[in-house]
């Protein structure tokens, strides 16, 4: 016969020498003790089930009402589904995910009625045992309470209210309504509320096709659902898998062969994706990051953003179409790209696809992604020149693919779409557009794109067969995107400078290498911070501070919860006025006789005061335009999500993306007409030769070909800044020009004024002044009462000449640039005697 163990036998040995009258005491003692424990406990939980009393059981299954969206105009146009729901009936949920449920985290769930003693004495005994809480006792029941009614706050008074509620919740709905409110209503990280989404979301399945591993896996990321999620963290989530696989074991829900068998299995993941749509994700981030998560999360809100509804539906349809034509291209057939089609076609299984057209604002479709999209991309962003509004944006071509917003986190060469950046340095240096520079071969040791020999590229130009010119103006190396011109003046103005206006016009995101290949953009740029910086030309120098899309946020009551702080109260100066206004004028002639030329001619840009640059990075991986009008700036990218793949040899931005910015910018101007943009009014004027970029003289003309030739002046007229020395003469026109022969200016209506026919040449014209008239419009003329030689137009000389002729014609005085207002430099003519007509009489 088994003996007795030891320890019994000695507490027997014990009690039996305690006379009983100490016993009967004690019991008596530790009974009364109950007793006022009981009392003491009773009324400390009186108020808290009055308080549970006040919770409207009716509302246990209210989940989340979805926050409306509304554009810049208060036109609703999306929702905000923050909780990622999908609701799924008790029936549809196997037995072995309910199992593995109760193993992780409520045993007894079937026994108790809403909280379990049992379990809190095990927790307490565990967790003393431990130094430390490892163990709770909240049953499933419990953390419904706390999830349906929002009882987060961590205090004994928040457990006895959640107790009490539990056991209401318990007397008026079965075990199996309980299961399914639960199931539907609790988290279960990366975003998936309810098991049944939680099933789509990592296994791509819904919950009642699970396995008894898939069900253990969902089931043990209850107790800390974004660190354990599969999506996070591979490794911690199987071994929460495994750990609920064991408790399964423990109650005899599984065999001890399946079990092993089981936690041997890898973890697949097969994630799927809604398609959703990216201003929608990047809005409802900005919502979270405001209000936070949970506040977030309880949906109901009314936000009103800077969008525009009408802008951003065109640019969507408008960069999806040209993605579809650039795919069409034979070339790019030719270099063996998977296109959008064909991956839709070979790559996805659609689990639920009732509007497949990517097109569509309303596609919400559930799809199962298989492989990683190798399409051609595209992104787009339009924001307000002034405040950094976000006007339009566009993050990709289809977001159940992939939820990469390209629009504010790719990184790309900006290549040429860069060099405004690094005219805009010289000129803040005191270059300016009529600064010659040399348009000529390049070692391309001196760069290093594309690799350390041979000699520079032209890609910038946008013209497969690039010529070279020799020297020509700053302007027109950035207006026709000389690449080997733009390096030039790069190094002759300072890596440095380049760097430090680029960074403070905003791209400082990413640190810039200090190497030559920055001048053409080979450093790498985000779509956001490229157009935020593009605004320096418009605004006079200065951009606005960040980029915003929320204008307010109201709850449903329609109290304001959340307003943004005033988006123009800290521009940022980058360079002054005038080198911002040089730039401008530049970038205007892109678009009307450079590298994007097409805008108008071809693409029918409707905007006659926009400016802008093509951008082509080296190998033509990356493709950009950005431009803008007084009151917006736009910009677009296309390229593949795998950095340095060319899109195909010759691609160029003019032919795929000029055309997108060009239908968003027509869709822009009935929200936001332009005007002309003015040169500052501390700005001068300079004639300038176009041939010898020198300061013009009277005989910068050049012959056209006709019969007789004519000779058309060679001049324009460029702004500089108040003071700039400037002396040097043109030279190129310094020979004398025989015009005897075609008589060129025989139609100016010159006169013969009694002491022979004058020559115009030596004439020195004045330049007249005048507060009322725009300085571009002044030109060279003589005034006066009367002009005795009746000229149409003299002709502009800047040096003083002795006029010739009767002393009407007095010493010329030189006419150097002047600001506009200035003093008002006039010639004085005699009026010529009358002329004696005789009297018809």
């Amino acid at each position: 016969m088994a003996r007795k163990p030891k320890r019994i036998q000695r507490s027997r040995r014990i009690l039996g020498i305690i006379p009983l009258k100490f016993v009967v005491i004690g019991l008596g003692f530790c009974l009364l003790l109950a007793i006022a424990g009981g009392i003491t406990f009773y009324f400390m939980l009186k108020p808290h089930v009055k308080i549970a009393a006040t919770y409207d059981l009716e509302r246990i299954n209210d989940l989340m009402v979805p926050s409306i969206i509304y554009d810049r105009n208060g036109k609703e146009f999306q929702q905000i589904d923050i909780q990622n729901r999908r609701p799924a009936s008790i029936d549809s949920i196997p037995l072995h995910f309910i199992q593995a449920l109760t193993a992780a985290e409520d045993s007894r769930f079937f026994e108790h009625e809403g909280v379990d003693y049992t379990g809190i004495i095990r927790a307490v005994i565990l967790n003393l045992k431990a130094g430390g809480v490892t163990q709770g006792a909240s049953t499933i029941t419990q953390q419904l309470a706390r999830n349906s009614f929002k009882l987060q706050e961590r205090s004994i008074q928040r457990k006895l209210t959640e107790a009490c509620l539990a056991r209401r919740i318990e007397k008026r709905f079965s075990k199996a309504q309980i299961l399914e409110f639960y199931l539907n209503r609790i988290y279960f990280g990366s975003g998936f509320y309810g098991a049944n989404a939680a099933a789509l979301g990592y296994f791509g399945k819904g919950i009642d096709e699970l396995d008894i591993p898939e069900s253990a896996t969902i089931c043990g990321l209850i107790k800390s659902p974004n660190r354990l999620s599969p999506l996070n963290d591979p490794v911690e989530a199987t071994k929460s898998r495994n750990y609920v696989l064991r408790r399964m074991l423990a109650e005899k829900s599984i065999s001890e062969a399946d079990c092993e068998k089981y936690q041997k299995l890898p973890l697949e993941v097969k994630r799927s994706r809604k398609g959703l749509d990216y201003v929608n994700q990047f809005i409802a981030q900005k919502v979270i990051d405001e209000l936070g998560f949970e506040n977030a999360a309880s949906g109901g809100f009314k936000v009103y953003t800077t969008i525009d509804v009408d802008i951003q539906d065109t640019a969507r349809e408008a960069l999806l179409r040209q993605l579809k034509l650039t795919e069409d291209n034979k070339l790019f057939a030719k270099a063996g790209h998977e296109t959008y089609a064909h991956f839709k076609e070979t790559h996805r299984d659609a689990v639920e696809d009732p509007v497949s057209d990517p097109l569509s604002p309303t596609n919400r479709a559930e799809t199962e992604v298989t492989s990683t999209p190798n399409y051609l991309q595209g992104a787009l962003l339009m924001i307000d020149n002034q405040t950094g509004a976000i006007i339009a944006m566009v993050g990709g071509r289809d977001y159940k693919d992939t939820e990469f917003n390209r629009a504010t986190q790719a990184y790309r060469p900006a290549g040429t779409a860069f060099t405004p950046f690094v005219f805009a340095a010289a000129f803040e240096k005191g270059y300016f557009p009529g600064s010659t520079v040399e348009d000529d071969y390049i070692d391309n040791t001196r760069v290093g794109i594309g690799g350390a020999t041979g000699v520079l590229g032209e890609w910038g130009t946008e013209d497969s067969k690039p010529k070279f010119e020799g020297s020509i103006p700053a302007r027109e190396a950035l207006v026709m995107s000389k690449n080997s011109a733009t390096v030039r003046m790069g190094m002759q103005t300072g890596l440095d400078e380049t760097i430090q206006v680029a960074t403070e016009a905003g791209m400082g995101e990413r640190q810039m290498e200090e190497l030559n290949s920055t001048y053409l953009g080979n450093n790498v740029v985000s779509l956001a911070a490229l157009v935020k910086a593009y605004t320096i030309f418009p605004n006079g120098g200065q951009r606005p501070e960040g980029l915003h899309i929320i204008t307010a946020i109201r709850d449903n009551d329609g109290k304001l919860v959340y307003s943004p702080p005033d988006p123009t109260k800290n521009p940022v100066r980058v360079i002054d006025e005038i080198s911002a206004y040089q730039v401008h004028s530049c970038l205007t002639e892109v678009l009307s006789r450079g590298t994007g030329k097409d805008a108008f001619g071809h693409f029918g840009l409707q905007d006659k005061y926009a400016a802008g640059k093509t951008g082509t990075a080296y190998n033509f991986t990356d493709l950009w335009f950005v431009g803008y009008n007084n009151r917006i700036t736009c910009g677009v990218w296309a390229g593949f999500d795998k950095p340095r793949v060319p899109v195909y040899f010759g691609a160029f931005s003019r032919e795929h993306v000029l055309p997108v910015w060009v239908d968003t910018m027509n869709a822009a101007q009935k929200s936001f007409p332009s005007e002309e943009i003015r040169p500052p009014e501390k700005a001068s004027t300079l004639e300038i030769c176009r041939k010898s970029g020198l300061r013009a003289t009277d005989k910068c003309y050049e012959q056209q070909d006709g019969n007789p030739p004519r000779y058309v002046r060679s001049t324009y007229r460029e702004i500089i800044r108040k003071g700039t020395a400037f002396d040097q003469y043109c030279t190129y026109h310094s020979e004398a020009v025989d015009r005897s022969a075609e008589e060129p200016f025989a139609s100016t209506g010159v006169r013969d004024n009694g002491a022979g026919r004058i020559d115009q040449t030596s004439l020195a014209p004045i330049l007249p002044i005048s507060d009322a008239q725009p300085v571009e419009l002044l030109g060279p003329t003589l005034i006066g009462n009367v002009d005795p030689y009746h000229s149409v137009q003299a002709i502009f000389k800047d040096a003083p000449v002795e006029g010739e002729g009767t002393e009407e014609i007095r010493r010329a005085t030189p006419v150097n640039p002047v600001a506009i207002g200035e003093s008002k430099a006039v010639i004085s003519l005699r009026r010529p005697p009358p002329i004696a007509v005789p009297s018809p009489d």
